[in-house]
């Protein structure tokens, strides 16, 4: 892991030193940090998923629910894919691998639809939107109780499930 670390650091290093444009070089050194994030939460989740396979069944249990919740809700995997609003699906949310979304919104004021774009992030159940042209924007990013293994976004008038399409597993 720690060489996969290293050789993502010396790539964006090269990377940094052989682009000298400013706005668009900056774009995309922030798109590959971003990647670069990605890539070490999905080696952390590996690392507690082998932890956890290797512990006996007795230490399994003194592992917090609580802590395994925060996990899943922190985990960029279960976010992304395609989003929709169940009987309004023309309002929807792509998040993608480069840790960016378009969001397919209806504005009320301008009483039109609206195609926004920008970053996002996720921590501990709360995704916040980084839109490229207004403030950003949070919801809830949560899984479903009783034996609903479903994740959905909520917020004051906006309620998201994830659709089916190419992005699923």
């Amino acid at each position: 892991m720690k060489k996969i670390l290293l050789f993502f650091t010396i790539s964006l290093t090269a990377f940094i030193s052989c682009n000298n444009s400013s706005t668009d070089k900056q774009k995309e050194l922030a798109l590959k940090e971003k990647e670069l994030a990605l890539k070490e939460q999905e080696l952390k989740l590996k690392e507690k998923e082998n932890i956890t396979q290797d512990t006996s069944p007795t230490q399994v249990s003194t592992i917090d629910s609580t802590q395994i919740q925060t996990d899943e809700s922190s985990n960029v995997e279960n976010l992304i894919g395609y989003w929709f609003i169940p009987h309004g699906a023309t309002i929807n949310i792509q998040f993608n691998r480069d840790g960016r979304f378009i969001f397919n919104d209806y504005n009320m004021t301008l009483e039109k639809d609206e195609t926004l774009q920008g970053s996002y992030q996720l921590e501990k159940g709360t995704l916040t939107l980084l839109y490229d042209d207004r403030p950003k924007q949070k919801f809830r990013f949560y899984k479903g109780e009783k034996g609903d293994k479903n994740y959905y976004i909520k917020k004051s008038g906006y309620y998201f499930v994830k659709g089916v399409n190419g992005y699923d597993k």
